[in-house]
């Protein structure tokens, strides 16, 4: 009986130890696979990056400044003859030729001015004749008579007041008309009809655009006449349009800061008084340039990513030069750091890489 008991006993640590090796087995596999797993997922985590080669090149050093635009002409357009105002031809925002009616006054009265005049300068021409002939002149003679007593002749007779009165009626009822005096766009305009004329609207010439702005007397030598400038509205980025500078004053204002002018085409989208953008720049030659993405920010200093063998460089640099689009940069020696032509310089997928953090290239 007792030999049965241990033989069970037996029989039992035996299963108990076979089963122990199994579950222990299993876990060794479990723990493989889960290890083949993680190095699969590693692999596949690699960033994927953009690259380009470096060389030195040509830069555009830029020089942003705010300005405000102005129509190349701009004039008050006013009536030169008394009177009512008895129609208006245009309205604001009409685009005029050279000439052409913007109101008219009332012509009744100016014309029976007119004719008053006209008869008085009529009846002066005979007076004329009687006091030439009382000299032994006569009308076809007046160009030979000497200047100071033809002018005397002129005053007694009434007809130099005559002549004067005629002229200003004929000029009266000609103005009656108010005509653009050269092509342009009708704004702001004051008057209305029946009223009595005066100042009537404003007349622009916004074919062409003038902008001003200021520059700081350490930038005086960045600008120079004939220098192409981009001018961009504040309400339209994707607006941009080339001028070029047509004057700079050679005096500093009190502020330090220079006076430019610029002169622009206006492509329809460009209104007086706007405010935009200006861009003006100028070419540095022989210059390491990446584009902006390529230099981030590590330990609170610019650094860029280097290409080489799979693997991620950090690389501190400086960075000497912006514009809108790129930068130029140089080597950091002061952290040890190297920065040559032909190096492969990381574009994209930079932000979160570390120093020899495994990459591939995007195909």
């Amino acid at each position: 009986m007792k030999y049965n008991f241990i033989a069970a006993i037996a029989i039992a640590a035996s299963v108990l130890s076979l089963q122990s090796c199994k579950n222990s087995g299993s876990k060794e596999r479990d723990t493989e696979k889960e290890s083949e797993l993680a190095k699969q997922e590693y692999a596949i985590a690699k960033n994927q990056v953009e690259v380009m080669t470096l060389e030195r090149k040509m830069f555009n050093k830029q020089l942003v400044c705010n300005g405000r635009l102005e129509a190349v002409r701009r004039s008050g357009v006013s009536f030169q003859a008394q009177g009512i105002l008895a129609s208006i031809k245009v309205k604001d925002g009409d685009v005029v030729k050279k000439g052409q009616i913007l109101a008219e006054l009332d012509k009744e009265q100016l014309q029976s001015s007119m004719e008053q005049a006209q008869l008085a300068y009529d009846k002066a021409v005979l007076n004329l004749a009687d006091r030439l002939l009382e000299y032994g002149y006569t009308l076809s003679d007046t160009a030979s008579i000497p200047a100071e007593k033809r002018r005397i002749i002129y005053i007694n007779s009434g007809y130099a007041d005559a002549l004067i009165s005629y002229r200003n009626a004929q000029r009266n009822l000609q103005n009656a008309e108010l005509r653009a005096p050269y092509s342009g766009k009708v704004v702001s305009v004051k008057a209305k009809e029946y009223e009595s004329a005066g100042a009537f609207c404003t007349l622009i010439d916004d074919s062409y655009m003038t902008v001003r702005f200021n520059v700081l007397e350490t930038e005086y030598d960045f600008v120079h006449v004939g220098q192409v400038v981009r001018v961009t509205p504040f309400n339209d980025n994707k607006c941009v349009i080339d001028g070029s500078v047509v004057s700079v004053n050679p005096s500093v204002d009190d502020h330090g800061q220079i006076a430019v002018t610029a002169r622009v085409q206006n492509n329809g989208n460009l209104l007086d008084g706007m405010n935009v953008r200006i861009l003006l720049e100028n070419s540095v030659p022989d210059q390491l340039v990446v584009p902006k993405s390529a230099v981030v920010i590590r330990d609170n200093m610019e650094v860029l990513f280097r290409y080489i063998d799979g693997i991620a460089r950090w690389t501190y640099v400086k960075v000497l030069l912006s514009n809108t689009m790129e930068h130029v940069v140089e080597a950091n020696k002061e952290r040890g750091a190297e920065l040559n032509v032909g190096d492969l310089v990381i574009t994209s997928g930079n932000l979160n890489l570390g120093d020899d953090a495994p990459v591939e290239l995007v195909k």
